[in-house]
């Protein structure tokens, strides 16, 4: 039996969805509408909400076999509330996987290390254009004048100049390939960096800034980058194509890495996108320059996306992906097919895809 927690829900209009972990062709019909747990008490939910459910009843099951896919955890936020939480499939061999059920997200960690940045900013606690060497330099880069211009505003926009990830680059060191806020190129190193840079300046390990500023005040119990005890027996474990048991990809308690693999539930990453809708945290000024694309020439990338029901596959390394042939996740984002190479790129303040539907976690594990 799938796993669910449901209230009513009104007319049912779909604002965004979350579907953990990778689906890379499927669920159609997730990718349409649905019915919130509020305050943990559950009514009865709605009819369209509960057809939406004897339908993901029907299908799913049968998609994740078909796909060779553990589980699934999907969240459906509409005007604005959780209005659906459900899951499907075995958290590992022989465990069903429940709304409880925790998942790795890859690259849709950066949407939230950047809220954390931006609310502090909101705080008057730092600037997104100040300089980033006032309280950090890594040592990488300490003999590069290039540091001293990073900004976090310039980490936020994929404007760093810096690798998708460090031990991809000769020698498995850091360094610029272009001077920062010239150009665009796809950086889990530039939120890294603009994440030590608050805790350098504010004295506070990143992590605990993350709970402050955001795990807490949205009620995201279930939500940390690194190893907690309460995690133990609600790790989502990776399926191979082989239809081999792995391993579940998760920070040791003393490290963080602001840009991949946080570790949530459909139901907190939810919560967390529907105070992102609403603009909280934030002042309007910030709110609204979270949203504006920074501009400049995409430099060094090829980034092809395959759209599949609004699935986006990434391969290149600007997007960092392996080109292994089982991604390590998906991001789903509606719109066409199309592919990036040598034109002109935007990217805005971190947060913009977080107000689109995501799926992270795929059969493999590795970063993004």
């Amino acid at each position: 039996m799938p796993s669910s927690r449901t209230t009513s829900g009104g007319s049912i209009r779909l604002a965004a969805r979350l579907l953990l972990p990778a689906l890379i062709l499927t669920l159609a019909a997730a990718c349409t509408s649905g019915g919130v747990a509020t305050g943990g008490v559950s009514r009865a939910p709605a009819p369209a909400t509960a057809a939406l459910e004897a339908t993901l009843d029907a299908q799913v099951p049968a998609l994740l076999a078909r796909y060779g896919v553990a589980s699934v955890g999907m969240a459906l936020i509409e005007d604005g509330r959780v209005v659906l939480e459900r899951a499907y499939g075995e958290q590992s061999a022989g465990v069903p996987a429940t709304v409880g059920t925790l998942y790795g997200l890859a690259s849709v960690t950066k949407p939230v290390s950047a809220e954390t940045l931006l609310r502090l900013a909101a705080a008057g606690r730092l600037s997104l254009d100040e300089p980033v060497a006032s309280a950090w330099v890594d040592p990488d880069v300490a003999g590069d004048p290039r540091a001293q211009l990073l900004t976090v505003r310039h980490a936020l926009a994929h404007q760093t100049g810096l690798p998708n990830w460090r031990g991809r680059s000769p020698g498995g060191k850091l360094a610029f390939a272009f001077t920062p806020g010239t150009a665009y190129a796809y950086a889990g190193e530039g939120y890294d960096y603009a994440a030590h840079f608050a805790e350098r300046k504010l004295g506070r390990n990143f992590e605990e800034l993350a709970q402050e500023m955001v795990f807490g005040p949205l009620g995201m119990r279930s939500t940390s980058y690194s190893r907690r005890g309460w995690m133990t027996g609600r790790l989502a474990v990776p399926l191979d194509s082989a239809g081999r048991w792995g391993e579940p990809q998760v920070e040791d308690s003393s490290h963080w890495n602001a840009g991949n693999n946080l570790i949530t539930t459909a139901g907190d990453y939810a919560r967390f996108v529907v105070s992102v809708m609403r603009g909280e945290g934030l002042t309007p000024a910030l709110a609204a320059e979270r949203l504006r694309p920074a501009r400049g020439p995409q430099m060094n990338a090829r980034c092809r996306a395959e759209l599949a029901c609004g699935a986006s596959r990434h391969t290149g390394p600007t997007c960092g992906a392996s080109r292994r042939a089982e991604p390590a996740g998906v991001r789903v984002r509606p719109g066409r097919p199309r592919e990036i190479s040598g034109r002109p790129g935007s990217a805005p303040l971190g947060v913009r895809r977080a107000l689109r539907p995501v799926a992270a976690v795929g059969r493999g594990s590795q970063r993004w």
